[in-house]
């Protein structure tokens, strides 16, 4: 497990190997306390692109491109969005050990209440914040016309860091004090990276802006994501939530230079898949400079799950066909019953109290709603959650499952 703290987190300390630094991507420099830091290269970096990341490249931008296609043909694309928004947001989180799943969140979005001690033992409210973070940073992209830059980010982690963990180390104000990141638990921590000190952050993250907003002619944007990811991450410009922060970026940066109309491609499953080949990704560019090494990794996870993304979105395109070439074919069916059904699909969690919310009609009119979605068997009750009746759409569920 690796995980950041301030200094005085634990008493004894094993400092980072520089032996293993053979050939750096940046130097080591002390801080104001005499302690070494590592302080990567500014941006950009010099790429030597061989065939197999050439062909990376064009594997990847072909899968993104598909993506792209599907997503402008969906019908009701903010449904969609919503849940691949939100399995993006349990998985960046689980990354940092947050306990909640998908059924977690769809459950109390459903019934809109749970017990403070389930709410704390789940984490709920750090998932919560980063469909926040996410939805706030998109809207500000689309409607307002603003440019990813650090007020953008620092705006972003004020926003994630509300009322969780870490909501003591200054949200949204890069950081004053030495940052460390270590590995292992209890009294088996050690250190293994400790950020530039905090008086180079500033310089180091100015130049990151520059590189994230220029056009880098001779940086494609799906490299231009993995560059950014690791500059951000080798920075560690906050207290806490510098993980979740950088793996945000990415569908930002895809999003504000049009390699996708719709924000439906996410990285997190694939880093937490192949975790252990994430972080020594990272560190090997800062230890070796193993630049092509971290940019194929990321061409991977991108052809990945743009692949897995545009397969998941077909099955639920028929599947919503198919719901609704039965519904109406079905004398008694209504247009609520209708677009109940598609709500299903942002949530296949939902309470009579929830429908009468989205349809805008009576209590019974929303139970009649949801019954007749029982009767035709795409839903059904589930055993009581919170409190609360709760319905199910176990068919869309399982096909917006995260493992």
């Amino acid at each position: 497990m690796r995980t950041e703290f301030v200094k005085g987190s634990f008493n004894e300390r094993e400092w980072v190997n520089r032996s293993k630094f053979t050939k750096p991507n940046g130097h080591f420099e002390s801080n104001l306390d005499e302690e070494m830091t590592f302080v990567p290269k500014m941006l950009p970096p010099s790429i030597y692109f061989d065939n197999e990341l050439i062909m990376l490249l064009a594997e990847a931008e072909r899968k993104v491109g598909e993506l792209k296609g599907i997503g402008s043909e969906l019908p009701n694309p903010h449904l969609l969005i919503r849940s691949y928004l939100k399995r993006e947001a349990v998985l960046s989180s689980k990354i940092e050990g947050t306990l909640a799943s998908i059924g977690d969140l769809k459950k109390y979005e459903a019934v809109g209440n749970i017990s403070k001690k389930d709410a704390e033992r789940l984490r709920l409210r750090e998932v919560l914040n980063y469909v926040d973070t996410l939805e706030s940073c998109l809207d500000a992209i689309r409607e307002k016309r603003k440019r990813i830059d650090l007020n953008m980010i620092k705006t972003a982690h004020k926003t994630l860091l509300e009322g969780v963990r870490g909501s003591a180390r200054n949200p949204g104000e890069f950081r004053k004090k030495q940052n460390y990141i270590v590995k292992g638990e209890g009294a088996y921590k050690r250190i293994i990276y400790t950020p530039p000190p905090p008086e180079k952050v500033l310089e180091l993250l100015q130049n990151l802006a520059r590189f994230i907003q220029g056009s880098q002619k001779n940086v494609p944007v799906l490299i231009q994501c993995a560059i950014m990811h690791y500059q951000f991450e080798a920075i560690h410009p906050f207290g806490d939530g510098n993980g979740r922060i950088g793996r945000l970026l990415i569908p930002l940066i895809l999003f504000e230079k049009d390699l996708l109309q719709q924000p439906l491609l996410y990285l997190s499953a694939y880093f937490d898949k192949y975790n252990e080949s994430y972080y020594d990704g990272l560190m090997a560019v800062s230890q070796k400079s193993k630049w092509r090494e971290w940019i194929k990794f990321f061409l991977k996870a991108f052809a990945d799950q743009s692949d897995e993304t545009v397969k998941n979105i077909q099955r639920l395109l028929k599947l919503q066909r198919k719901y609704k070439n039965m519904l109406r074919n079905r004398k008694f069916t209504s247009s609520n019953v209708i677009i109940l059904m598609e709500q299903l699909f942002a949530n296949p969690y939902i309470t009579i109290p929830r429908a009468q919310e989205y349809l805008g009609v009576s209590y019974p009119a929303a139970k009649n709603a949801v019954m007749k979605l029982v009767k035709v068997r795409i839903l059904k009750q589930t055993d009581i959650v919170f409190s609360s009746k709760v319905f199910l759409a176990k068919e869309i569920e399982d096909n917006l499952r995260v493992e």
